[in-house]
């Protein structure tokens, strides 16, 4: 009797090897599409960087004169109202000192902690040593000073400017045509009193 193989079915096929990857040209319109994607993202990125170096320049510019000198709101409505007289009187505004308000204010304090109200200190330091000894030159200089008992500090820019303006000495320095740059400074004393220092410059 004839045996056969347990296994039945067709002969197997040859090996044809691994199988071809036909690749199809990209269409014309979806390599556009992708220029268009590629190009848009890239200006995205730079936009972006654009506002962070914005923004870190802003914030990492150098402050103002006035931000420097931590010029308050007083001293800069005193200054307006001393430049608004001197435009009345057909002069120029005077220019903003940022050192002559930090000399301008070390003498409104130092009269307020000890209580005096004069051009020189009690050792008689006067205005020209003052600002010599800060730094700043000049040909010609002067000062106004003034004392204010009103505890409310709403007036206070109108109070001085007219009181400057009632005192031929204030105001010649104040409207006079030889000073270009000017610092205004306030010390407030413990027992209510406002000290204004106004310095001058050419």
């Amino acid at each position: 009797m004839n045996s056969r193989s347990a296994t039945h079915g067709r002969p197997p096929r040859p090996s044809r090897g691994p199988a071809k990857v036909i690749r199809m040209p990209i269409p014309r319109v979806v390599r556009r599409r992708r220029v268009i994607k590629a190009g848009l993202g890239l200006l995205a990125v730079s936009l972006m960087g654009a506002v962070v170096a914005r923004i870190y320049l802003i914030r990492s510019s150098p402050p103002s004169p006035e931000q420097m000198a931590g010029f308050s709101d007083l001293e800069a409505q005193i200054l307006n109202r001393v430049n608004a007289e001197r435009v009345r009187a057909d002069l120029k505004p005077l220019k903003f000192s940022p050192r002559l308000v930090v000399v301008a204010r070390g003498h409104s304090r130092d009269m307020a902690m000890r209580r005096y109200l004069a051009h020189e200190s009690p050792e008689g330091v006067g205005p020209a040593e003052r600002m010599r000894g800060s730094g700043i030159s000049f040909v010609a200089a002067a000062e106004n000073i003034y004392v204010d008992d009103f505890r409310d500090l709403e007036g206070l820019a109108e109070r001085t400017v007219d009181a400057w303006l009632k005192s031929a000495e204030h105001r010649a320095a104040m409207l006079s045509d030889r000073f270009v740059e000017t610092g205004v400074g306030i010390g407030h004393s413990g027992d209510g009193k406002t000290y204004v220092t106004q310095d001058f410059v050419r």
